[in-house]
């Protein structure tokens, strides 16, 4: 072999650092790509979630054209007080229910199957406000048959926001993303939806809920539902769909929007939030999904927004 054709062999090959600037290239590109893959991705997640409060949006418009009303939040819930949430007389023990509208709306969500194996006169589960069995007060509970959790043993993903990583098991109750906003905790209200006269009341309450006509504020300027991360700082912290549990409400307006609880990483029981970046979605009594951002003025808006007759005036947000 001559020595120009070695020389021309030579040059075929890299040398150690051309190889090094190839692979760094190639690393770089990777670097660049993996962000804009991650972002499509939640893009996608987002559009699925914003999508599940569409078809609950039109679940509960179908339920009220077929009921001239939309659906009560709880029926004879196991909540605080629940003798006067249920119109009863003091020292009355009454008789639990625990259904909630999640579960009114499965035949307006392509789950009739599943609505149809409940039987709502039974109660749907034996939950109680107080984890140590106490009951309003010394009043006992009196059930209409035992629960029926162990009809909805899986979850559904309308229920579900993709975005949100901690979708683990959380017994026998199905936790849902999509909570029903509201102005107060269960500790405080003590009255049924219709004898409720607070201003500051929302769509869905207690043992009743409102009518279209009911919603002065105007149905594009009032929510109904809004996102609620699954894991809050106790994981027996609903809201739950296929059974009424404490911590049936989300309260935005007393505890905003993405803020953690003091020593936590996560919200507190009643908050409002997502794993979307800036905020999170809420269905509004329209059927409108919107996107509300975590730095919204609470009083000014959220509070608004809540109320489906407290006269505000709606800011732009």
């Amino acid at each position: 072999m001559d020595l120009s054709k070695q020389n021309r062999l030579r040059t075929r090959g890299f040398t150690l650092i051309e190889l090094l600037v190839v692979i760094a290239i190639i690393a770089i590109l990777i670097a660049l790509l993996l962000p804009a893959v991650q972002q499509a991705r939640e893009a996608a997640r987002r559009s699925s979630c914003k999508n599940n409060l569409k078809q609950m949006g039109l679940a509960l418009h179908n339920y009220h054209d077929a009921h001239s009303v939309f659906p009560p939040a709880a029926i004879a819930p196991g909540s605080c007080y629940c003798e006067r949430v249920l119109g009863l007389s003091a020292g009355t023990s009454p008789k639990l229910l625990n259904h909630t509208f999640y579960q009114l709306l499965l035949p307006y969500l392509d789950l009739a199957p599943l609505y149809n194996k409940y039987n709502f006169s039974l109660s749907s589960s034996d939950h109680v406000a107080r984890s140590d069995g106490s009951y309003c007060g010394s009043v006992g509970p009196t059930f209409a048959g035992s629960g029926q959790l162990s009809v909805a043993p899986n979850n559904y993903p309308v229920f579900l926001c993709p975005s949100d990583p901690d979708q683990t098991s959380y017994g026998s109750y199905q936790k849902t993303s999509y909570g029903r906003a509201g102005y107060t905790t269960e500790y405080s209200l003590v009255t049924t939806y219709g004898t409720d006269s607070n201003r500051l009341k929302g769509t869905l309450g207690f043992n009743g809920s409102a009518r279209i006509g009911d919603i002065k504020d105007g149905t594009s300027n009032t929510m109904v539902l809004i996102e609620s991360p699954l894991l809050l700082t106790s994981s027996s912290y609903g809201p739950f769909w296929n059974s009424y549990r404490h911590t049936n409400v989300i309260l935005p307006y007393s505890y905003g929007i993405n803020k953690n609880h003091p020593g936590y990483d996560k919200p507190y029981a009643w908050g409002a939030g997502s794993h979307h970046v800036g905020g999170c979605h809420m269905l509004m009594n329209d059927g409108s999904v919107r996107f509300l951002s975590e730095n919204v003025d609470r009083i000014t808006v959220i509070q608004a927004l809540v109320s489906i007759k407290g006269g505000e005036v709606m800011p732009e947000f």
